[in-house]
């Protein structure tokens, strides 16, 4: 594991804890918090076992550290949250995408993965797609967020039906492997998928008046 030792205490407090935290999200990501072992996190970080229990007391002290995202979601979707409102979905799913083929998407994907595996980690995972990451943009483009009463059912009728796209193609993509959506280039998978997206953030909602009629 480049040149990684397998046993033993790596030089400094932080550089350990920020080791562990990194093995952790990677081990997350592929076998979720259930599947995890404190032991194959310790091997990947290369430190000793006792060192989880030493910094974080516990596997679910770790899974809490690991889950700890390095960029906050409102900064993360800034892009979405300014794009003009007939490209907002692209835009959103083009800063996911890129953030998770990126070094952080461990930790994006250990999210998903440990809520489909374990009910009790569900309300992270939708903590974070609907209250930090969809709900804000939805409250900027929706048609109904136009008015000055916008409806709360509807608005959160948007948020769920964008998020079922998102959580569908991490499934997909990165834990189902699915291909060719597994290899796809992001284009392909924004030409298919934001136009379906977008339709829940700004179009007409089946059964539902058009706000601008």
């Amino acid at each position: 594991m480049s040149g990684r030792r397998s046993s033993g205490r790596r030089p400094g407090a932080s550089t350990t804890r920020e080791e562990l935290i990194d093995a952790a999200r990677q081990e997350f990501s592929e076998h979720g918090v259930t599947g995890a072992t404190t032991r194959r996190i310790a091997a990947r970080a290369g430190v000793d076992p006792g060192m989880i229990r030493h910094h974080f007391g516990s596997k679910a002290g770790l899974w809490q550290a690991a889950l700890e995202l390095p960029v906050e979601p409102g900064r993360f979707l800034a892009a979405a949250r300014t794009a003009p409102h007939d490209e907002v979905a692209r835009v959103m799913l083009a800063t996911l995408l890129r953030g998770w083929d990126s070094p952080l998407g461990g930790a994006f994907r250990a999210v998903i993965r440990s809520a489909v595996q374990d009910p009790v980690y569900a309300d992270r995972a939708r903590e974070f797609l609907l209250a930090r990451a969809i709900m804000p943009v939805v409250r900027r483009v929706a048609p109904e967020a136009q008015g000055a009463a916008a409806d709360p059912a509807v608005l959160a009728e948007r948020a769920s039906l964008a998020a079922s796209q998102v959580t569908g193609l991490v499934l997909a993509r990165y834990i189902l492997r699915i291909e060719p959506l597994a290899s796809a280039e992001h284009d392909w998978i924004l030409d298919r998928i934001a136009p379906t997206v977008q339709g829940y953030l700004t179009g007409p909602l089946a059964g539902a008046p058009d706000p601008r009629s």
